[in-house]
């Protein structure tokens, strides 16, 4: 037996109490374990006693056994996987699910790739080698939070952080190599997060870059920004571990996160007590751990106190916000790392629904911890040179091998869906099958209806599911996006619309038609969940929510838009707050939500609608038991300086915040309680500071560059009499495309603002940049240079940032006079400097 005694057990047990959740599935599973040999079962049981519940209801038991019959394979043949302590081996190499990812059996198909390439290599060679073989074929591209399967990634080339990250793990695993997906939940010192990997060689974790090779282990672009993390974290799905290997943050349902702060930044272990009115420590409270991130109070950790009323948690060196509740109680509590390693929080025995009583602003300053190295790693001049030349070598592989899969010839007969086939990669096939299978003009409106990244992983069986709907009277936009369209939210897609058809009988089609509120109803008394036994992030299909009377509150809420779908009733959840919507008599109805009426308006004003961006400058949040949700008002804008919102009756929160450029927030927050009828006028303030002490007034040196027509430009006549972003990019790159993103975005703003930026290219290949093209686009006579001298690193040590990292934006005021200047990963930087150069102007 290959698999110690212990672990057998825990398998076992784990498996003998799940099997009261599986009730639709067990028969199949139990069977299925009888085929298996021994090891192969020990090893079904451990998947089947940790997964979330939800995937045991959404793939079949062949799919996790192809994941064991490989795993086995590698712990047999392969060197250092046999050598992988037992709790690495099938926390890492074994286990099917890395993050939210779609599951398909693929680690064989990724074996076959790789094997030849690190055959004969030793461990830490060959993972420098497969993170190559990734950057041949996946890259990143900002996209929405589904997390496509590394399939999907490998078949399309493009995906976020957090999809390449996964790709890469698979990728390692495939090949026996204990590995891991490392997460910051949210950054401290811009407003985005970041997922990257870690591989176990000879003892210990070392991290890299997904898809973004280097010729050493322990370094890439995000090493700055790790080094001022508050918080960064791994997880798994099992608790089977070598007892003190690492810091257990917390569980959250079938997940367990670990504490992985120390290896990258300096730290402080603080332990919070929590204690009533009467002195008596307070057990079983909820204590999160907060950071302000995107104009919101993210719950980057939560823990639950001990017996003493005590929670520990090892942190970067910043200031964060404690959130700390039991029952209806809570309260709210910034904390500084000058505060002391003990903080007492007293816990009110009532809490008053608005936290302020006198309704106005609460200002806070906010600070990120500061950049302090933990470590000195530093390729050498041979090292940088290769790993330039082989990663140039990769994108043109990259770019080949997707242009060679687009059929332009074909895709010409349908000029606006091209783009759509273009994103499709490897499914350009199936896409175009559907696509061009007859005259249907709903095949066009449907695939306009699903995102672009649809595209990648779509099947054309379950889009022929969907076409059959009838338009009726209905609006176009109603009929296309709340009837005919197969997406609910970012659920996988399946062909819901048959089964829903065919599980329901006539007679419960009819009653659900005359009143779509039973349907709520329905799923109400029929659906449960155990939120102890699943992982929220991901949710249960609507055909999965059927299959096994399991989902979450939001599965339940995309099971009924499917049953409103299937029965022809238009339906959506709503963009604000998800709630669920139905289409009838000319007007969608809210279920489920007691909407007061007439509803509370509240109208917020502002000084200058441009600098107010929802989720970067200003939020709003409603309170739900103790703790604030955020509403989704990302596609408002103010209007003549005013928007107004129509609000439920509650308590709400507003938030605003500006990051400075050391990346610390001046911040304030306002309670408002709201009752129906109410009309209410805010106006949004920004906390106000002097920036000179932030500021720069660097001489630069007059250096030459080169224009696309190989002329020489000097950087003063490039300057001339007005303040000017120069931008040295790395197109590409996941920080420059950050940056190309963000100028997209406010690009209207920016020309608006007359703002003047100047791009500086590594060579002529950064031309063929799509994003970097979308950009000069959209921000019409940005003039194009080539830096030849390297003058960037001379300009970055002057501006005091780091000369190694692009990009490198510096904003340079008339006589050459730098200002300020970021290099590298800095998410806000476009329009932080925007907002520099109308505070300069």
């Amino acid at each position: 037996m290959m698999f110690s005694e212990r672990l057998q057990q825990y398998a076992a047990e784990k498996f003998e109490e799940r099997k009261k959740y599986y009730g639709p599935v067990l028969e199949e599973i139990e069977k299925g374990l009888l085929d298996c040999r021994k090891e192969e079962a020990v090893l079904m049981r451990f998947l089947y006693g940790t997964m979330p519940v939800r995937d045991a209801g959404e793939y079949d038991f062949e799919v996790f056994l192809g994941y064991v019959r490989h795993a086995l394979f590698l712990r047999r043949e392969v060197l250092w996987c046999s050598e992988l302590p037992e709790d690495l081996f099938v926390n890492y190499v074994l286990y099917h699910r890395i993050n939210s990812e779609d599951i398909v059996d693929c680690r064989g198909f990724f074996y076959e790739k790789i094997k030849d390439r690190i055959a004969g290599m030793r461990l830490w060679d060959a993972v420098l080698e497969i993170n190559y073989w990734c950057a041949e074929h996946a890259t990143y591209e900002s996209t929405d939070s589904r997390t496509a399967s590394p399939m999907t990634m490998y078949r399309s080339g493009k995906g976020r952080c957090g999809e390449e990250s996964t790709f890469t793990v698979t990728a390692l695993r495939s090949m026996g190599i204990a590995a891991r997906q490392v997460y910051a939940p949210r950054w401290s010192h811009c407003d985005d997060n970041h997922a990257w990997v870690e591989v176990y060689i000879d003892g210990k974790w070392h991290f890299l870059g997904a898809c973004e090779p280097e010729e050493i282990l322990d370094t890439g672009w995000f090493c700055e920004p790790a080094n001022r993390a508050l918080l960064v974290h791994t997880r798994n799905f099992s608790d089977f571990a070598e007892e003190g290997r690492e810091e257990l943050i917390s569980r959250e349902g079938a997940l367990n996160y670990y504490n992985d702060t120390s290896f990258y930044a300096k730290t402080q272990k603080r332990t919070i007590r929590v204690m009533d009115e009467e002195n008596n420590p307070v057990p079983d409270a909820h204590v999160a751990l907060e950071i302000l991130n995107m104009a919101e109070f993210f719950p980057a950790a939560v823990q639950d106190t001990d017996e003493n009323g005590e929670v520990s948690i090892t942190v970067g060196k910043g200031d964060f916000r404690l959130r700390v509740w039991k029952e209806e109680r809570f309260v709210e509590k910034m904390v500084e790392p000058s505060d002391g390693l003990l903080m007492e929080v007293l816990l009110p025995e009532k809490t008053e629904a608005a936290e302020n009583e006198k309704d106005e602003w609460n200002c806070l300053e906010i600070c990120a911890p500061k950049v302090d190295p933990v470590r000195e790693v530093t390729e050498t001049p041979e090292q940088k040179a290769r790993k330039e030349e082989r990663s140039a070598e990769a994108i043109e592989l990259r770019t080949e091998r997707f242009q060679k899969l687009y059929d332009a010839e074909r895709a010409a007969l349908y000029p606006e869906e091209q783009e759509i086939l273009k994103r499709a990669g490897e499914n350009f096939e199936e896409v175009y099958a559907f696509l061009s299978k007859d005259e249907n003009p709903d095949r066009r409106r449907m695939l306009h209806a699903l995102s672009l990244k649809d595209a990648k992983d779509l099947k054309a069986e379950i889009l022929e599911d969907h076409l059959d709907c009838e338009q009726g009277d209905l609006p176009d936009e109603v009929y296309v996006k709340d009837l005919l369209c197969p997406r609910i939210f970012l659920e996988e897609l399946t062909p819901w619309r048959s089964r829903i058809r065919n599980y329901f009988s006539v007679e419960e089609k009819e009653a659900f038609f005359e009143n779509p509120e039973k349907i709520w109803e329905y799923i109400e008394s029929h659906i449960t969940y155990d939120s102890e036994v699943e992982y929220e992030t991901i949710f249960a299909t609507p055909i999965g929510c059927l299959k096994m009377g399991r989902g979450s509150y939001l599965a339940k809420k995309i099971l009924f838009v499917a049953i409103c779908r299937s029965i022809r009733i238009p339906a959506h959840l709503d963009c604000i707050d998800l709630g669920m919507e139905y289409y009838r008599d000319g007007t969608f109805h809210p279920v489920g939500k007691k909407f007061c009426q007439p509803p509370a308006s509240l109208t917020l004003q502002v000084q200058d609608e441009s600098e107010w961006k929802y989720a970067q400058s200003w939020s709003i949040g409603r309170l739900n038991g103790t703790q604030f949700d955020t509403l989704h008002y990302e596609n408002e804008v103010f209007v003549g300086k005013k928007l107004e919102l129509k609000l439920e009756e509650g308590v709400y929160r507003l938030i605003t915040t500006r990051r400075m450029p050391n990346g610390d927030q001046c911040a304030a927050f306002r309670v408002i309680e709201l009752k129906g009828g109410d009309e209410k006028n805010i106006t949004l303030e920004i906390v106000q500071k002097e920036l000179d002490d932030m500021l720069l007034s660097e001489k630069l040196p007059n250096a030459a560059l080169k224009t696309a027509k190989g002329e020489i430009c000097s950087l003063d006549k490039l300057v001339g009499d007005q303040p000017i972003m120069l931008s040295f990019l790395g197109t590409g790159e996941e920080p420059t495309e950050h940056v190309l993103n963000e100028l997209l975005e406010i690009a209207d703003k920016w020309n608006a603002k007359g703002a003047r930026m100047a791009a500086v290219l590594r060579s002529e290949e950064d031309l063929k940049n799509a994003t970097l093209s979308k950009a000069l686009a959209a921000v019409p006579g940005i003039p194009l240079f080539y830096d030849q001298s390297g003058i960037s690193a001379e300009i970055a040590e002057l501006m005091k940032v780091d000369p190694k990292k692009l990009p490198l934006l510096v904003l340079v005021c008339p006589n050459l006079v730098g200002v300020y200047a970021c290099a590298g990963y800095n998410v806000g930087s476009v329009g932080l400097m925007l907002g520099l150069m109308q505070d300069i102007m």
